[in-house]
């Protein structure tokens, strides 16, 4: 059975939704599979793909980004969060680097034979690498055990 954030992703990939998969539900997506209370997603920010973006969200679940705009999503740190049956944080940039910076340090998974783009080991050690959290040093151990694998 897949789980809402894995229906939400293939939701937004359908939807022609430019994002990239990061933090821990990239990390597991990599091979360190650990619990994560949300879903992180890195944006092209561009005024077509948020459009897309807002389509997406607005008949995901019961439907709280309906309440969101274009305007929401101004390339500037932090996250834009909805709620849905677990928390999505949208970033547009994210520790300084907007989604053409990382694009081409992701990787591909299928779900439901739908193509989701994730963040790849060493891009994700880069961005956790100034965290002071112990689950994002403890992410970036296992990334590295990984890497050298």
């Amino acid at each position: 059975m897949d789980t809402p954030y894995e229906k939400l992703l293939v939701n937004l990939a359908r939807g022609e939704v430019k994002f990239i998969v990061v933090g821990g539900v990239a990390v597991a997506l990599n091979g360190f599979v650990r619990t994560t209370e949300d879903v992180d997603i890195l944006i092209e920010s561009s005024p077509d793909n948020v459009n897309r973006l807002l389509t997406s969200l607005a008949s995901f679940g019961q439907g709280h980004a309906r309440e969101l705009s274009l305007t929401d999503f101004a390339e500037t740190e932090g996250a834009v969060r909805v709620v849905e049956d677990f928390p999505l944080d949208i970033f547009t940039i994210m520790r300084g680097q907007v989604y053409r910076d990382l694009i081409d340090q992701t990787g591909r998974t299928e779900i439901n034979g739908t193509p989701v783009t994730f963040l790849r080991a060493a891009a994700l050690i880069r961005l956790k690498q100034d965290s002071a959290r112990e689950k994002d040093q403890i992410d970036i151990a296992a990334l590295r055990r990984i890497g050298s694998d």
